[in-house]
């Protein structure tokens, strides 16, 4: 058993995989900032420290001992009021992170990237090899790409470093902001109006978290230094996602909204912003790549990895009855 380091232990993916780690026996090291998160680890195998991947220090005391290092740890949000957060937290929280494993004498680390830094797809497939085809339009995405060349350059320089890319993961979990899945599912089982967008013959990727999360154990155990890897799911239509979220939620209501609704909408929360303070529920920007083909190839973490998909329908459906059995407080 290994004694193993996870930033971003209390997020979407990374609380998911700090369980599967510590059900497998492996000593965790987690490194939080808030006291109150403490109670997501009530496990003898996960030892909690306080601090954050921009105070170099207090990673260092965490990854004391270490053998492996599993970094998802980021800004995950396509807003902020201040854009620095972006590079400051996703950037250099990244590149202290490698310094202080590089230090501490970590043998091999696993960094989750995001599937965004490809961009959209254009009638095929996107690959791990295939180069982004539009300009940077999110902070989120760009930060994301600048942290890859990081840690590719410590991977040049013999550090073992592994990025994946995760595309857009649903699945059983915490209900955090990564997580709009299982909390838009919430709400339509609450009989609230759910808006959703309304290119139905839009595709996107959808990678089930189980898949995610033995992806990421997978990349350590047989990922190639230096390498990207994505970890997606099946290339599904919106139109299709929405028949059967229909005929498995039967009292769910969808209002599909248009573009140009959506993108209205994101400057009246914007307006709302400078107004209030509170954080706008969407912007322009993303509500563009809500409409814009997002498909993937799985095949190199298949070939590789051994990654393997859970099909969409039978994903769905344990999502569903996750967030049923939330919902019905059981």
């Amino acid at each position: 058993m290994k004694k193993i380091l996870v930033t971003g232990a209390t997020g979407y993916i990374g609380h998911q995989l700090t369980r599967k780690l510590a059900n497998s026996g492996h000593t965790v090291n987690v490194l939080i900032r808030h006291q109150s998160d403490a109670a997501l680890f009530n496990d003898p195998n996960i030892k909690v420290f306080y601090g954050d991947i921009t105070a170099p220090e207090t990673i260092r005391e965490a990854i004391k001992g270490c053998e492996q290092v599993y970094h998802t740890a980021g800004y995950a949000k396509l807003w902020a009021k201040d854009p620095s957060v972006f590079y400051e937290i996703n950037v250099n929280g990244t590149k202290n992170v490698f310094w202080e494993a590089l230090n501490a004498g970590v043998r091999k680390l696993v960094y989750t990237s995001s599937a965004a830094v490809f961009g959209p797809s254009f009638n095929s497939l996107i690959c791990e090899k295939d180069p982004r085809m539009i300009s940077f339009r999110s902070d989120y995405d760009l930060s994301k790409q600048l942290a890859e060349y990081q840690v590719k350059e410590f991977a040049q320089n013999g550090l073992f470093s592994v990025i994946v890319n995760p595309t857009r993961v649903y699945g059983p979990g915490l209900l955090s902001h990564s997580n709009a899945f299982c909390r838009m599912l919430l709400d339509g089982m609450k009989g609230k109006v759910v808006f959703v967008p309304g290119g139905k013959s839009v595709v996107s990727n959808y990678a089930f978290i189980d898949d995610v999360v033995d992806g990421h154990i997978k990349a350590m155990q047989w990922g190639i230094s230096g390498e990207r890897y994505i970890l997606g799911g099946e290339n599904v239509a919106y139109e299709e996602v929405l028949r059967i979220l229909k005929s498995q939620v039967k009292k769910i209501r969808l209002i599909p909204l248009s573009l140009n609704t959506m993108q209205l909408l994101g400057y009246l929360e914007l307006i709302r912003n400078k107004i209030s303070g509170l954080e706008p529920l969407i912007t322009p920007a993303a509500a563009k790549r809500f409409f814009l083909d997002a498909t993937f190839s799985n095949d190199k973490a298949i070939r590789q990895l051994s990654y393997s998909i859970t099909p969409f329908n039978v994903g769905l459906k344990q999502t569903i009855d996750y967030v049923n059995t939330i919902h019905h407080g059981k």
